[in-house]
């Protein structure tokens, strides 16, 4: 189920920035797609940071723990949180490079 809501995210995310880089798009709806744009990417990456530093174990209250209780394993994936957000910037900054030219493009003429 989980991968729906990724599909419907990502076709979402792909709608936004081609009305952010389509020729005949005005100047308010790049300007509106690319914040809205900025605003997605923001969400998921305080959503990625959320996910990747939540170090705590669930504990089944219903089990008995007998003898040391159950530690959290050092599994930092900060390298590949970091090169993942990295991305969605590079993703953002690429799209707006082209939203902007295609809207000089536009109004030379």
């Amino acid at each position: 189920m989980i991968f729906v809501g990724i599909i419907i995210g990502i076709i979402i995310i792909a709608a936004i920035a081609y009305l952010a880089i389509d020729k005949k798009s005005s100047f308010h709806t790049r300007l509106a797609s690319l914040a809205a744009l900025a605003v997605m990417i923001i969400t998921i990456i305080i959503c990625l940071i959320i996910i990747f530093s939540d170090d705590k174990v669930v504990v089944d209250p219903s089990t008995l723990i007998v003898g040391a209780p159950v530690e959290a394993t050092e599994d930092n994936s900060i390298i590949g949180l970091i090169f993942t957000i990295i991305f969605f910037l590079a993703l953002f900054i690429v799209i707006a490079v082209l939203a902007m030219r295609e809207h000089r493009k536009h109004a030379k003429k």
